[in-house]
């Protein structure tokens, strides 16, 4: 079979569960402080649905969205998503806005200071709103530089790369199993940080 000879090239119909399970987090709505949308332009629609769900359903009262100028359009990332979700009855001024990220660790790092102009910094809870497959690594990237909040993600999907699928297909597989191989390369570098963290060593 087709499906059968696809989940062989990863090892065994286990390892695609675990690849879900470990990095392609979807965690379920509650309340929240804030939830911060990782731009592309990939999945605008999904993106936008995503958080304009979470403030609608009153779980976040506050949506920051973070994206620079990248080839496909003159607007930011943040630009074109934050447009999608206004349209989508979420007043403009819940919105933070950041115009100038270029990458995911510049997502956090020039969001930050927009949040604690904010008052956010205190935030005990954080939804990571972004693409399927990629949670855990920005989770992992929030945490490096914002340890302090409890984080969640919220998985959108997009064209083949959905969940229970990807591997069926080679670009979505290509792009699941890249995102999976940064993580080891990223900590190493000292991009991300564990998450969830490791539990304490025993006294």
């Amino acid at each position: 079979m087709h499906e059968a000879g696809e989940v062989a090239r990863l090892g065994d119909p286990g390892e695609v569960a675990r690849i879900e399970r470990d990095h392609c987090l979807d965690h379920p709505a509650e309340a929240a402080d804030l939830a911060i949308v990782f731009g592309n332009r990939i999945a605008v629609a999904g993106m936008a649905q995503a958080a304009a769900s979470l403030f609608l359903e009153r779980h976040v009262p506050r949506l920051l969205v973070t994206g620079g100028a990248t080839p496909g359009g003159p607007a930011t990332e943040a630009g074109v998503i934050a447009d999608a979700i206004v349209a989508l009855g979420v007043p403009r001024d819940a919105l933070i806005l950041e115009h100038q990220a270029t990458h995911t660790g510049e997502n956090v790092t020039l969001s930050l200071p927009l949040l604690a102009a904010a008052g956010l910094l205190a935030a005990r809870r954080v939804f990571c709103i972004g693409l399927f497959c990629t949670g855990r690594r920005y989770a992992m990237t929030l945490h490096r530089h914002w340890p302090a909040p409890a984080k969640r993600c919220r998985a959108v999907e997009y064209g083949p790369v959905r969940r229970g699928a990807w591997h069926l297909d080679p670009r979505a597989r290509a792009r699941v199993l890249g995102e999976v191989a940064k993580v080891p390369r990223y900590l190493a570098a000292g991009h991300i940080a564990e998450w969830p963290p490791p539990p304490p060593a025993p006294i």
